[in-house]
């Protein structure tokens, strides 16, 4: 898994936006549906919520060996931005 303070950070913002789902879950969920729009190769953006609250996330999608895998750069919940870098799938 990716950083332990970066982890512990989002965790805390979730609570603070009454935000029910497990860390580790909303970044699977979110690594899929850009995984489902199918663009590969170029950074995307995409909104989700969660309860009243917006989680947006960028990030890159690539094939390796018909695997697609998904790099989140960046988690944004509200105005506040958390810098990610880790790959998820």
């Amino acid at each position: 898994m990716f950083n332990q303070d970066i982890y512990d950070l989002l965790e805390a913002e979730f609570e603070k936006n009454h935000i029910e789902e497990d860390v580790e879950e909303v970044l699977l969920d979110l690594s899929e549906a850009l995984a489902d729009k199918g663009i590969m190769d170029k950074e995307i953006t995409l909104k989700e919520s969660y309860g009243k609250t917006a989680i947006e996330a960028v990030g890159v999608c690539s094939e390796e060996e018909d695997e697609v895998t998904v790099l989140i750069k960046r988690v944004k919940i509200g105005n506040k931005e958390f810098e990610i870098e880790d790959y998820f799938l």
